[in-house]
């Protein structure tokens, strides 16, 4: 097995340790952990921003990096069982020779969110990626945002509202739970690596926010991260009033709103058959240029074949679903009574008006005579009667509505206000759309069960803000990790295994964290012996990440 010995901790010839002084701590993928915050210098920035305490025994810098190993350790100890955490990790190699467990306690940390918070969550963490990160070497700034729900109470007195830094209240719920106050994080990935993050009231508007957010720290992302960088959003981005104001100064990608009338009739007119085929596997374009909201822009339509059947199947159970109600409704009404054939003729297209995909192809008229007076029974030759009318309807399926919203099937539309193809081509501006998802798989990591996010329950919301920017740190984290692994292995050529045993080249760090559970480091004493448990495959990661991975982990295989 992989040992790994330390200078001046072996036993002197004839000394034999008692079995009472061995104990053990557990490393497991933390020492990967560490040695990334080690290698992006976290805990010397942050002190360098936040200032260091002499007389404190734990330094902000170091809280945050604990906070970052509770995170990334995937278990669930909220912070006041903190000390709980640190007491099973060999502090001392993670962090720094001389902590110990306890000093990791609730009021070290708090008082570490509250300097966070007054030094500002959001420049903090933009000085922290600007340092950690050489370059961002993609093209776009991938903007989005999340609802996190929250438990609790969050009242204030009346008149104290400007003073909270965010307010934890209903809004519009993306996790489906608008009965839970929530606040909003918002993330912009360059991609996949996080450049900017910031904590939002619970009802804040997507709409309002990008254009303000992108107004006031869109020009320092640039300035760091290359002005020629694009932003792409969601369509909620996409109205007159933000087109106006972030066009002037900005690039952008954004989906256009189906609901759009001017929307409508593009993808209804746009001829499938006429689109060009793409490098994109299964995808077909076509653009037009055009003005919306006084801005000039480009209009890419696009169709995805996968997207197609995806949705005429879900169109085709629509249009059955709807034909068994309407035959059903259709038998009751051929039971009704009415006094007219004018009568039935308007219940039936009253009727009809309430039918998506369905109208009526043909009826038919029958009459019956019937007392006046509404008695039983067949009227006597000599007795007064009315002419009741019953309609029969024949149903077909309204193939004009049908074609219409076929046609708009799989298609939608990406605009952006770069009108020269030549340097974001409408492959490009697809291609900006679908990397979305790195925004999209930020947000799932932070909501990850087994993340600290379900910890919410920060009475301040001044801490809350704070705790966000160490989520996003921990993110930070988590994505070199994987950037460096997955690069390593493409360079050396190598491979290691995935949950199924097959071999991969981009494994996920939450894959690669899982192998190293169960890595213990033993003590004789105060003294680290040996590294336990190790395998060969925990020798090849460290080795692949560098050699102080590496050094930390192993020394020798035997």
């Amino acid at each position: 097995m992989w040992v790994l010995m330390y200078p001046n901790t072996q036993a002197h010839a004839g000394e034999t340790a008692s079995l009472a002084e061995y104990s053990s701590k557990n490393m497991d993928h933390l020492g990967i952990v560490a040695m990334v915050c080690q290698e992006i210098d976290l805990a010397s920035e942050i002190d360098r921003i936040v200032g260091v305490d002499p007389h404190q025994e734990v330094t902000c810098g170091e809280a945050v990096v604990a906070m970052v190993l509770n995170a990334l350790g995937f278990v669930d100890r909220p912070l006041y069982l903190f000390p709980e955490f640190m007491a099973t990790k060999p502090v001392e190699l993670l962090i720094r020779e001389g902590l110990k467990a306890e000093y990791f306690n609730d009021d070290v940390l708090g008082r570490t969110l509250d300097k966070l918070y007054d030094f500002g969550p959001e420049g903090v963490f933009m000085r922290i990626t600007a340092n950690a990160y050489s370059e961002c070497s993609g093209r776009f700034l991938h903007g989005d945002t999340t609802s996190m729900n929250l438990q609790g109470e969050y009242k204030h007195e009346e008149g104290d509202l400007d003073a909270v830094p965010i307010e934890i209240t209903h809004g519009f719920s993306k996790d489906g739970r608008p009965d839970l106050k929530q606040f909003v994080i918002s993330l912009v990935m360059s991609d996949s690596l996080p450049v900017f993050i910031q904590t939002l009231s619970g009802n804040t508007s997507d709409k309002n926010h990008f254009r303000e957010m992108v107004k006031e720290y869109g020009q320092s992302l640039q300035e760091k991260w290359g002005e020629d960088k694009i932003w792409v959003w969601d369509s909620a981005v996409y109205s007159e009033k933000n087109l106006g104001e972030i066009s002037e100064d900005y690039t952008g990608v954004t989906r256009v709103p189906e609901t759009l009338s001017e929307a409508k009739e593009v993808l209804e007119n746009t001829d499938t058959e006429k689109m060009h085929s793409t490098a994109l596997n299964g995808y077909r374009l076509f653009s037009t240029e055009g003005e919306y909201g006084g801005v000039k822009q480009r209009w890419v339509v696009v169709f995805s074949d996968k997207a197609f059947a995806r949705e005429t199947k879900t169109l085709e159970r629509k249009i059955e679903k709807e034909k068994e109600q309407v035959e059903k409704d259709i038998r009751h009404f051929s039971n009704q009574e009415f006094y007219s054939r004018e009568d039935a003729q308007k219940a039936a297209q009253e009727m009809e008006k309430g039918w998506t995909y369905h109208k009526i192809s043909a009826t038919e008229v029958k009459t019956k005579k019937k007392k006046k007076g509404g008695g039983r029974g067949r009227p006597r030759k000599d007795e007064p009667t009315q002419t009741i009318y019953l309609l029969k309807i024949e149903l077909g399926e309204d193939k004009s509505v049908i074609e219409k919203k076929t046609l708009k099937k799989g298609k939608f539309i990406v605009a952006t206000n770069e009108l020269d193809s030549k340097k974001l081509s409408d492959e490009e501006a697809l291609t900006a759309y679908k990397e979305q998802q790195y925004a999209e798989r930020g947000f799932r990591f932070l909501k990850d069960p087994f993340f600290f996010a379900d910890r919410m329950f920060l009475k301040n919301e001044g801490r809350i803000v704070a705790m966000v920017m160490v989520m996003g740190l921990a993110l930070v984290v988590y994505s070199l990790a994987e950037k460096k692994l997955r690069e390593a292995l493409e360079s050396e050529n190598e491979t290691i295994p995935d949950q199924k045993k097959k071999p991969t080249k981009k494994p996920t760090m939450r894959r690669v964290f899982q192998v190293f559970e169960g890595i213990t480091i033993l003590y004789s004493g105060s003294k680290m012996v040996k590294v336990l448990n190790l395998r060969p495959i925990h020798g090849k990661i460290p080795a692949l990440l560098g050699s102080e991975y590496e050094r930390l982990y192993c020394t020798c295989y035997g």
